[in-house]
């Protein structure tokens, strides 16, 4: 978004002068060694946690951060985004006089060690990552630092708000229907993938290497009026379950690992 990256460039520049102060700058605490760590998320998940892929590595989080429920606004960076606590969400990007609004369907999650602990900072924040399940994420919002004591973000001037503003063909529109698809990107080794949403089944009986369109072949395919849905997947082995919402005129992908 070039409204973002404007943005961003004179809150790097703030930090320069700034540099005692921590707003601002701590977001590119995120480059510590310890986070750069690939963390193998397994195919089997404890409850509230979640596997989300952020360049290329598998993060393993934890939603389990009430205090970060409900929407977040920057007035600044033009943007809004909505925390579930099952770990998805919208960010809302607001019209500018560079880019039209939109809207993008997301999971998130706090950033953990392998045993299950917060992944901290070395100031005391926790890292939450961002997954696009609709296209690729904005990568100066793929990791924002967050601190739990004081609800204070850093690098971005956000405030939590009762709802994020609606935008035309947004993620919550109520008319028309949208495409969703289900995929792998290997072979998990349990046969073919049941998928049902909505009193519809379909199945995954291949892996693509990289995210398909909507009706590719070997993928489970749906067409459902715009709205929130549920689905349960299964196979031989694992079993998955989750929530997704339907853009009208979109298709909404959604892999499973």
């Amino acid at each position: 978004m070039k409204n973002i990256k404007m943005h961003l460039i004179n809150a790097i520049m703030g930090c320069l002068f700034i540099s005692l102060v921590i707003f601002g700058c701590e977001k590119n605490d995120a480059a510590n060694s310890e986070e750069e760590q690939v963390l193998t998320c397994g195919s089997t998940l404890p409850t509230g946690f979640q596997c989300i892929s952020a360049s290329g590595k598998s993060t393993l989080t934890t939603t389990n951060i009430p205090e970060l429920y409900g929407c977040w606004d920057s007035k600044s960076f033009d943007f809004c985004v909505e925390y579930k606590s099952n770990g998805t969400g919208i960010i809302t990007y607001k019209p500018s006089s560079f880019v039209a609004g939109s809207t993008q369907n997301i999971k998130w999650g706090a950033m953990v060690k392998a045993n299950g602990d917060l992944l901290l900072s070395n100031v005391g924040t926790i890292y939450i990552a961002h997954e696009s399940l609709q296209g690729s994420i904005d990568p100066q919002i793929a990791l924002l630092s967050f601190k739990q004591s004081t609800k204070q973000w850093y690098g971005f001037d956000l405030v939590t708000i009762g709802k994020c503003e609606t935008i035309t063909g947004g993620g919550t529109s109520t008319g028309g229907t949208g495409n969703i698809v289900f995929w792998t990107n290997s072979d998990l080794g349990c046969g073919v993938i049941t998928v049902k949403v909505n009193n519809q089944t379909g199945s995954i009986s291949s892996y693509h290497g990289t995210s398909p369109v909507c009706g590719a072949a070997g993928t489970a395919n749906f067409t459902l009026p715009a709205g929130n849905y549920t689905y349960t997947a299964e196979c031989s082995k694992y079993k998955w379950t989750s929530t997704f919402t339907i853009t009208a005129g979109s298709c909404f992908k959604m892999q499973l690992t």
